[in-house]
């Protein structure tokens, strides 16, 4: 059985790059969106809050997401996707060609827009799902992580399908709502926590040096998960309130993972200062405490799905991805210039630790600001501002990775003039 990391079957460089620098392109996009439409917004269903939140869940999490895994699945599993240029360029263009679309269409309130694109999202998110299912089910490696990252394909697929029915229902052919709601369930507690599940127990114990997760957590977590948003769904799609005890349930399980990762981070046995250490605990309280709140909007008659999403999209899965990533491109730039015989890369030159720091303490400041929404509005604003600086900040970051990556290749060994 396959248990390491492999380095022959990584795709190049530009391939994940490419996707983080444009995913940093849309939190720009998302702060703009965000001061110049949610000012006026009171609700989840309003159509600026719909077009800038995907700013942020398409145009960022799934640019991360997918660029992650065109790089981590040939990595971890030792089996390459068939087409790698290929496969990343034809979902790439589909994304970004659809989110764009997207956007406009809401902003706009022009159906021709919103059906268009949501139709490229689909075709490009059943599509990847499909290529990265298939690359999971080729592998000959069936543990118990490689069964969580085929578990999170399946969910992506399910999801995309219902967004777009729910994307449809705004036209009046689906109930928007219902398939909206089961659509956010598969994507948020199926797909993106189980990949992250999948992840997480990949990264934290190679890269912070802290103890396996709990076999029953590895082996027990998707499944549990899985049958509860498929009750989630059955219940949902019938209209009957059952369904409020399988997405409860499932949000308690995110809670457990969550609980579980900060307590492996906090006992890991290389217990030196990391900011990266940082935006994941303050990611796992932020989901803890979004997803607590998630449960209680089910017995009071107040609606807190503003809160909810705060803590558990802004708060929890941006800080984490943005973590992760501080991470993940040291990493890559050096893994990419060691094994073409760079030697002086380093990974601590790769992104300066001070343009982090300064990114997260202004990520932090729009926090705070965005919090205070709750008592002026005008606070919008400030915290618009300064996640546009924190974002223009991380896209500096990433783009520093890759220009420090071009000016190291240049030093890799010509062994062919070498033998003449």
């Amino acid at each position: 059985m396959f248990t390491g990391l492999t380095l022959d079957q990584a795709p190049p460089y530009r391939v994940p790059l490419r996707y983080y620098i444009t995913s940093a392109v849309y939190l720009v996009v998302f702060s703009v969106l965000e001061l110049m439409y949610l000012k006026g917004v009171y609700s989840r269903f309003e159509y600026e809050l719909i077009a800038t939140i995907h700013a942020l869940t398409i145009g960022f999490f799934a640019q991360v997401m997918f660029g992650s895994s065109f790089q981590m699945l040939p990595v971890i599993l030792g089996t390459p996707y068939e087409n790698v240029k290929r496969d990343a360029n034809i979902v790439y263009g589909l994304l970004n060609i659809g989110v764009v679309l997207f956007i406009a269409g809401f902003l706009t309130n022009i159906t021709p827009l919103i059906h268009t694109g949501g139709t490229s999202l689909l075709i490009g998110f059943l599509y990847f799902a499909y290529i990265s299912f298939s690359t999971v089910f080729e592998s000959a490696d069936k543990s118990d992580i490689v069964q969580n990252f085929a578990a999170a394909y399946a969910m992506l697929f399910i999801a995309s399908v219902f967004g777009f029915m729910a994307i449809l229902g705004h036209s009046g052919v689906f109930d928007a709502v219902k398939f909206g709601d089961i659509h956010m369930a598969f994507m948020l507690l199926g797909y993106l926590f189980i990949l992250i599940v999948a992840v997480s127990m990949k990264i934290i114990p190679m890269f912070f040096v802290a103890k396996e997760f709990p076999k029953i957590l590895k082996e027990k977590f998707y499944i549990l998960n899985i049958v509860f948003l498929f009750l989630f769904l059955f219940f949902r799609i019938g209209s009957d309130d059952k369904y409020k005890i399988f997405i409860i349930l499932s949000a308690l399980l995110v809670i457990v993972f969550s609980i579980f990762s900060l307590k492996h981070i906090y006992q890991r046995r290389r217990a030196r200062k990391d900011l990266t250490i940082t935006f994941w605990y303050f990611s796992m309280i932020n989901i803890i405490v979004g997803l607590i709140i998630f449960i209680v909007n089910f017995f009071v008659d107040v609606d807190l799905s503003v809160f909810v999403g705060f803590f558990i999209l802004f708060g929890g899965v941006y800080s984490l991805v943005n973590g992760m990533l501080y991470k993940i491109v040291p990493f890559l730039t050096w893994f990419h210039l060691s094994s073409n015989f760079v030697m002086e890369a380093e990974m601590n030159d790769v992104i300066e630790q001070r343009y982090m720091r300064y990114q997260f303490y202004i990520y932090i400041a729009s926090y705070i600001s965005f919090f205070g929404v709750v008592f002026n509005k005008t606070f919008l604003v400030v915290g618009s501002f300064f996640f546009m600086l924190s974002s223009v900040l991380f896209l500096r970051n990433l783009v520093k990775a890759y220009r420090y990556y071009t000016k190291m290749i240049q030093k890799k060994p010509d062994f062919t003039s070498n033998m003449q």
